[in-house]
């Protein structure tokens, strides 16, 4: 069987740190910049957007309490989002790098 590097595999560790402080951190700052510029409407940056998270993420709203609250929520989404993300792609990569070891 070929090594891990040769393969491809992700690090679930990894990933999960990445995308859950990726995903928290954009949780944060939408929450942070929708409670100074109420109004703001730029790329992914909006009230219905914000709405939309906080049906999902309890305590999540557009105030400093809420968007350390939205920070909670986004890293732990994130995080499990990237180890299930890793993991299901190194199970996929098991069965074609075992198949490529044969050849």
């Amino acid at each position: 069987m070929k090594s891990e590097k040769e393969c491809g595999y992700l690090s679930p560790k990894a990933l999960a740190l990445t995308l859950g402080s990726l995903w928290g951190i954009y949780v944060f700052l939408l929450g942070i910049i929708l409670t100074v510029f109420p109004e703001a409407k730029f790329f992914w940056v909006s009230k219905e957007f914000l709405s939309m998270l906080a049906t999902l993420y309890p305590g999540y709203s557009a105030t400093i309490a809420g968007s350390f609250m939205g920070l909670f929520w986004g890293l732990i989404c994130g995080g499990i989002g990237g180890a299930l993300t890793a993991w299901l792609h190194n199970f996929t990569l098991e069965k074609t790098c075992s198949v490529s070891k044969s050849k």
